[in-house]
């Protein structure tokens, strides 16, 4: 589906960098459908009670600084459903990947969770390497349903331009780990 279809059919609540924010101006105001689109994290949604959202397909190497930049873009839009795991299953515990390009984050993955100490790291996923795995660190939406858990790792307001090289008490500060994994699979 294309976010602009989506937009025009609904009112939506915006998750995300300002730019998705922004759209909640382009959105159907008289619709009596709301609808929720995202860019963050899928742990973070489930903070939020979130059980379905459209997750945005945005292009890597583009920068949007605007709603109507996303708009013009014409991109498309994933809807999912999110199962937050408040149990994590004995069973699933094996098989870890970590998806990271940062090593900061990655040293300290391995540091709090010794049971990551051997496992893989990718700095860029494919679906093979993923599927089946317990993956812990920063996947694209579209990613996420092809692994078995996901656990989130990103850093607050992380900015490649600046923070490429966070270490130390800094990033400590700032490092978010979901508490719990999730399931993502996609629908529609």
């Amino acid at each position: 589906m294309k976010l602009n279809d989506l937009l025009r059919e609904n009112k939506i609540v915006a998750f995300g960098f300002d730019a998705v924010k922004d759209l909640v101006r382009f959105d159907n105001k008289d619709s009596e459908n709301t609808v929720i689109v995202s860019t963050i994290s899928p742990s973070l949604l489930a903070r939020h009670g979130v059980i379905e959202y459209y997750g945005l397909e945005l292009s890597r190497d583009i920068v949007y600084k605007t709603g109507l930049d996303i708009i013009k873009a014409d991109i498309n839009v994933t809807k999912y459903r999110l199962i937050a795991l408040e149990i994590y299953p004995l069973e699933k515990k094996q098989d870890f990947v970590i998806a990271s390009r940062h090593k900061g984050t990655i040293d300290i993955l391995k540091t709090e969770f010794p049971f990551l100490e051997d496992a893989p790291v990718f700095e860029r996923v494919e679906a093979t390497d993923i599927k089946g795995k317990h993956v812990f660190g920063t996947l694209p939406h579209h990613l996420i349903p092809e692994c078995d858990l996901y656990t989130s790792v990103s850093i607050k307001g992380f900015d490649y331009a600046k923070d490429n090289d966070l270490i130390g008490s800094e990033l400590i500060e700032r490092i978010q780990i979901a508490e719990t994994p999730i399931m993502l699979e996609k629908i529609d």
